[in-house]
């Protein structure tokens, strides 16, 4: 029952079919994703030519970020994701400026970021030069942050609240609020950074469908980044729902209190996937499997507050 636990049991069957498709499907899906990356590539820096970083993207910028998405959702096909199923509608920046996204499980979850017409996102300066994929971040106009520097944290901070809460044509801001990724049987605790704008936001659900969970990383596996990316790559096909919940509009008391609005929030989400919360932070996380744990050892979710009382 932990939240961080991912143990992969493939039959011989399922071994033999990852096997053929590691030999006939995934060279051609490593083509086709070169090749979409390197468009997104290209794209993303003819658009950066002359761009004004300050001002949300405007004329022939616009097309060209919805190519540079495409892109994304291209590379999300070739890793398996052919086929993600929308449920309910994604609303305009106007009555919904924020997207919450959640559980968050993976990396590959980022094709939230895709299948929603490539809001911008926050993500540490590190990212910004990557190959390739730098530019296409800093295309979607991207917010970079130190995370060991108190002022450009708090700057990011105020760049978030006057993009969300300004009249100009800024895409929607995007977030995977929670800390940590688990194997989402729960929901742990909200940040409450994309909260603080006290503006209307809109839940967003992920559910991965497949029969082993592949896509997963997180604490307690034995496998690690290269195999869950490998074991996810080698299926035919990996099913998921993105599902757009109607949007939360916060009250004045949620306005002035960002945490108590993040918490509403997830308790929404919570109730709708069907899973408990869990109000264990980064740091915990990180300190729980930082030393020896006792066999069985496991988070305590609000249902296993509620059993104590």
């Amino acid at each position: 029952n932990s939240p961080f636990r991912v143990r992969l049991n493939f039959s011989f069957s399922e071994k033999l079919q990852m096997l053929l498709c590691l030999i006939f499907i995934v060279p051609v899906r490593f083509v086709v994703c070169a090749i979409a990356v390197v468009l997104a590539w290209a794209g993303s820096s003819i658009g950066l030519m002359g761009m004004d970083m300050d001002k949300p993207i405007t004329g022939w910028r616009v097309p060209l970020r919805k190519v540079v998405g495409f892109m994304g959702k291209v590379c999300c096909m070739c890793v398996g994701f052919q086929f993600v199923q929308i449920v309910g509608k994604r609303r305009q920046k106007d009555e919904a400026p924020v997207l919450v996204v959640a559980p968050h499980s993976s990396y590959f979850d980022a094709l939230a970021i895709f299948w929603s017409d490539l809001p911008f996102i926050v993500s540490r300066v590190e990212n910004k030069n990557i190959p390739f994929i730098g530019k296409c971040m800093q295309f979607s106009q991207a917010i970079f942050v130190e995370r060991e520097n108190r002022e450009n944290r708090a700057q990011a901070v105020n760049e978030i609240i006057r993009r969300t809460k300004s009249d100009d044509p800024w895409s929607q801001f995007l977030i995977f609020p929670e800390g940590t990724t688990s194997n989402r049987k729960a929901l742990f605790s909200f940040k409450p950074g994309g909260f603080l704008p006290g503006k209307p936001v809109q839940p967003v659900l992920i559910r991965y469908k497949n029969k082993h969970d592949t896509v997963s990383w997180t604490w307690d596996q034995p496998h690690g980044f290269i195999m869950v990316f490998f074991y996810t790559i080698c299926q035919w096909d990996n099913p998921v729902v993105l599902q757009y919940l109607d949007p939360y509009i916060p009250s004045e008391e949620e306005k002035k209190d960002p945490v108590l609005f993040a918490n509403n929030v997830r308790d929404v989400m919570a109730e709708a996937l069907e899973v408990p919360v869990c109000n264990m932070t980064y740091a915990d996380v990180k300190e729980m499997f930082a030393k020896p744990k006792a066999k069985g050892d496991i988070p305590p979710t609000s249902e296993d507050s509620k059993k104590k009382e």
